[in-house]
């Protein structure tokens, strides 16, 4: 215990020397410390979890409308349902929708039970080749990834071989990149898009990611603070009149092998 606290303390340190490492604290809090039966520290890393929240993958066209939704709450220009295809078609192991457990509420019907189990918040993600290129279509294919859906968890693999396992080229370096990310109203300010994003990473890196990429508008300013301050990602590029409402955006990225 008295080594664990000198590790953090010097862990402290070197943050506070090097801001741009304050990532480091935040994949930290995700790993835990256990002995194992020889007696040696290991660390086993954990997703948070969050107190009647599951997390779900995306199984079918059943959940799209759950999906558009959600994400369409809050957008300042529209997807076109093309759109969201193109991302649930071809990497569905890359959304992850958080769903209430608990039992309370609905009629008691099919239907009231439907209403009760609809997602609360969701995240939709996808994987490009990092050539300096938006699209890596060419290589990151349908066939890839779905292989990868039966492969993909939440436990660590080896990255070379998650990669090869899910028949991409080990050559190539890949990116991930989050596209979508929606919590409804009466459930923000409680982790849980901090937690769906925690998820997407973790699979996109499991999946041979070496860094993640999204944009957001530079006025969302709760945006820029889950992604900067609380997982380290940083800033890229600054983009003019990026969106429809020629409001301006952040390309922010997080190194994952730094």
């Amino acid at each position: 215990e008295e080594e664990r606290g000198r590790s953090q303390q010097t862990l402290d340190n070197v943050i506070k020397q090097r801001p741009s490492l304050t990532r480091i604290s935040s994949l930290a809090m995700s790993i835990a410390i256990k002995e194992d039966d020889d007696g040696i520290m290991k660390s086993e890393f954990t997703l948070p979890t969050i107190e009647g929240i599951e997390f779900v993958n995306y199984v079918n066209e059943e959940q799209l409308d759950d999906v558009m939704r959600l994400v369409g709450q809050d957008l300042s220009e529209p997807y076109s349902i093309f759109t969201y295809r193109y991302f649930l078609h071809r990497w569905p192991q890359l959304c992850i929708l958080a769903v209430p457990t608990d039992s309370e509420g609905g009629d008691g019907t099919e239907e009231g039970t439907k209403n009760r189990r609809r997602p609360i918040g969701c995240v939709v993600c996808k994987m490009d080749i990092d050539d300096g290129e938006p699209s890596g279509d060419e290589v990151v294919t349908t066939t890839s990834v779905e292989n990868s859906n039966n492969k993909t968890n939440d436990k660590g693999t080896d990255q070379n071989e998650t990669q090869a396992n899910n028949g991409l080229p080990n050559n190539k370096i890949f990116t991930g990149y989050i596209g979508m990310l929606a919590v409804e109203h009466t459930h923000r300010r409680s982790g849980i898009g901090t937690a769906l994003v925690q998820r997407a990473i973790h699979r996109m890196q499991q999946m041979g990611c070496q860094s993640i990429r999204l944009e957001t508008e530079v006025t969302n300013k709760s945006a820029m603070t889950l992604y900067e301050d609380r997982l380290g990602f940083v800033r890229e590029e600054l983009l003019k009149k990026y969106y429809l409402n020629w409001g301006d955006a952040y390309r922010l990225r997080l190194w994952l092998n730094a």
